[in-house]
This record gives structure tokens, sequence and C-alpha cells, in this order.
């Protein structure tokens, strides 16, 4: 099973939708929410989605190697290999 980790807000509807297409397949991931972390963890954060390619958007999927701005399921189905 691929490993998925998502950069997501917690008020953001676009992560939201991520997040429960991911649950609506029974696929594990984890996630960290950049609005509700502090200070410090704040910039590790947002240096590791600039070190993956991203421009500070939301969410940022991260599926083994492959990474994945903003809410895109056919990507995810296509990463995953979800028929």
């Amino acid at each position: 099973m691929k490993k998925v980790f998502i950069y997501a807000l917690s008020t953001c509807p676009w992560c939201r939708k991520t997040k429960m297409f991911f649950q609506e397949h029974n696929i594990a991931f984890d996630f960290v929410d950049y609005d509700l972390a502090k200070g410090k963890d704040q910039e590790r954060l947002i240096k590791e989605m600039k070190d993956l390619g991203g421009n500070n958007s939301f969410p940022l999927v991260k599926i083994d190697e492959d990474v994945v701005i903003g809410f895109n399921p056919e990507m995810y189905i296509k990463l995953l290999g979800i028929k």
C-alpha cells in the first residue's frame, strides 16, 4: 500500500473533500492541518511543502514520492492504481 500524507487547512473545503476522498476509498492517510500548527511547526511545514514543489497551496497530497497540488481525484486514482 502506498503511503499518503496530506498537508491541509482545517477550514479549507477542498482539503476536507480530499480527506473524504481517501476515507471513502478506505485508503489510510496521515495529515497535518497547517493552520492548527504552532510557530516553528508552521515554518517547518511550509519548508517541507516548498521542498516538495508546492507553492503554499492547499491541499498538497504526497503519495509515496509523487506530489499532487489541489483536489485532484483523477490523479489520486491514477497514482494509487484504483479502478
